[in-house]
């Protein structure tokens, strides 16, 4: 039993000495970690990024444009018919040729309407004649009075048959309906034309429809009057001319959910031509006091916007709500104020808070181009 117990003592001093040996290690190691933190040279601060900042100013007016592919329609084209049957005896035009609204376009042989004419002059001078002499009859009591009515029937009858006759015979001269280019005559001399047969087309030039398709979202913003600016391709560069909106339809395209809209312009000098392609400036709508910014400077997020200031040297996050995208610009709607300092290089390698070196600044300002809604 005593042998027990003094082995039970032993191993428990051994014990004891283990741990006490194992504390003095442990504890001469620690201060040992501790010297060397204390020891240990300070980390330096990382040192700030170098960035280039803008100050935030409100542009006074910015035009939200809309620039559309359009096609160019000519303003009107008369198709010429002939309203007696004849002979085309000459064609003083040929095709391309300007002409004026009442000149000759088609000539018909005359021969059979102006007999018809003659007929109906001797008609009605002897219809007229006969009413005289029955009328005298009649106040010598010699004649009824249904015999007068005849005569009258037949007096009126031949008169408006000389009218006729006479309307016909001035039809044989088929004339311009209108100005314009003589665009194509689809008959030739010594053809015989029958009532209602084309004989010609002619194109008004001088003015024309500039045919816009306008998506159903920006609709609402035009109605007809307003201006129009359109921009044609010519040997020397580019063109613009004015014109303005005179119809917008009710109906949107089924397929496109696009919207007709015709832009009227004065082709003078002949610069568009029906068929043409252009493009359509339009102005949507006129802000004022906007706050338009680089759209390099905006970064996105999961949710939303946002931009980085430089406030006390340091980068400060803004959430932003972007409007109007105008080329390079963008329009920030809430988020900025006049006056604040927008990091726009550098600002995608900040972080909130982080010291930051101010190496140019660019001032105020900004060039608008043309613009687009934000999505």
């Amino acid at each position: 039993m005593l042998r027990k117990i003094i082995k039970v003592v032993l191993t428990t001093a051994i014990l004891l000495l283990a741990l006490g040996a194992v504390a003095l290690l442990w504890s001469a190691a620690h201060k040992a970690r501790l010297r060397a933190i204390e020891e240990r040279p300070p980390t330096p601060e990382a040192p700030p990024v170098n960035v280039t900042v803008q100050t935030v100013s409100p542009e006074l007016e910015v035009c939200d444009l809309l620039e559309l592919p359009a096609a160019v329609e000519a303003n009107r084209v008369v198709k010429v018919s002939a309203e007696v049957d004849g002979t085309i005896e000459d064609i003083p035009f040929q095709k391309g040729a300007m002409v004026r609204k009442g000149e000759p376009l088609i000539l018909l042989n005359t021969d059979l309407l102006q007999a018809e004419y003659d007929r109906a002059v001797a008609d009605a001078e002897y219809a007229a004649k006969q009413y005289e002499r029955t009328t005298q009859m009649f106040k010598e009591d010699v004649v009824t009075a249904e015999l007068v009515d005849q005569a009258v029937a037949a007096r009126d009858s031949t008169t408006a048959a000389l009218a006729l006759a006479k309307v016909r015979l001035e039809r044989a001269k088929i004339l311009c309906a209108s100005d314009g280019i003589l665009n194509s005559v689809p008959v030739e001399k010594g053809e015989y034309v029958k009532s209602g047969d084309v004989v010609g087309e002619i194109v008004d030039v001088d003015t024309v429809k500039v045919v816009v398709q306008v998506p159903e979202r920006d609709v609402p913003f035009f109605e007809t009057g307003k201006e129009v600016e359109v921009e044609v391709d010519v040997r020397e560069g580019k063109r613009t001319v004015s014109g303005a909106i005179t119809y917008i339809s009710e109906l949107a395209d089924q397929q496109t959910r696009a919207t007709r809209m015709e832009i009227t312009v004065k082709n003078n000098p002949r610069l568009l031509r029906s068929g043409q392609i252009v493009r359509a400036r339009l102005t949507r709508r006129v802000l004022r006091d906007v706050i338009m910014v680089p759209l390099a400077a905006v970064i996105p997020l999961e949710s939303g916007h946002e931009v980085y200031i430089e406030k006390d040297s340091t980068a400060q996050p803004r959430s932003v709500k972007l409007g109007l995208i105008q080329g390079l610009l963008v329009q920030v709607e809430e988020g900025l104020s006049a006056g604040d300092r927008l990091i726009v290089a550098g600002h995608r390698l900040v972080g909130p808070g982080q010291s930051i070196k101010v190496v140019a600044d660019e001032g105020s300002g900004a060039t608008s181009g043309s613009g687009a809604p934000a999505q």
